[in-house]
């Protein structure tokens, strides 16, 4: 049985209503989550920083899901249920809303995960100030990515069918991210990162 855009009979259009009040709570809830982290104290600011960012990253991303009742829809410029990547459905004859959904929402676990193997491979050879910057930049570069593929499906787009233009504004993206991470890599090679804090019984 369909569950999303679905009011062919009463009780599937209550069952869609409760599931919108749902989805809005969580995102609601989400957002507070994100605020409180933001008012929170940074005990570590690589992790820190890359917590926050996922979460303002993550709440983007479940928004893109509020402009799918919209349109009634999650494909633009075509009918739901057509021709679709495997796994994951999304449209190949046009735009899709579910790419910008799923990759800002997991924004939330892949940036923590960035923040945790720069701690766990770096500590001696990037400082903490560092650390945090790549956390920043690539977070920036990722926010830059959700906004360019919820543009592309809103022109009724197919993910794996971009314009010109399209792929323009990815090259920005992947430049201007490039850049500044090897702008933050070259500011770093001329500090040496301070030795961890002995131990204590």
């Amino acid at each position: 049985m369909r569950s999303h855009f679905n009011d062919d009979t009463v009780f599937d259009a209550v069952l869609f209503a409760v599931m919108g009040a749902t989805i809005t709570l969580v995102w609601l809830a989400t957002l507070a989550v994100a605020l409180r982290f933001l008012r929170g104290p940074a005990t570590d600011p690589v992790t820190t920083s890359a917590v926050r960012l996922g979460l303002f990253i993550g709440v983007l991303g479940m928004a893109v899901g509020f402009l799918m009742p919209v349109g009634g829809a999650h494909a633009v410029g075509v009918v739901d249920g057509g021709p679709g990547l495997p796994f994951v459905g999304w449209s190949t004859i046009g735009g899709d809303l579910r790419v910008g959904h799923f990759i800002g929402m997991h924004a939330l676990q892949l940036l923590p995960l960035l923040a945790a193997g720069l701690t766990a491979a770096a500590p001696h050879r990037l400082d903490e100030t560092a650390r945090v910057r790549i956390a920043r930049v690539v977070a920036a570069g990722y926010a830059g990515v959700v906004v360019l593929v919820t543009w592309q499906a809103l022109r009724a787009q197919p993910l794996l069918a971009p314009d010109g233009l399209t792929l323009a504004a990815l090259a920005a993206v992947v430049v201007g991210t490039g850049v500044a991470l090897a702008a933050v890599l070259r500011s770093a090679t001329g500090r040496t990162p301070l030795p961890p804090a002995p131990t204590t019984v």
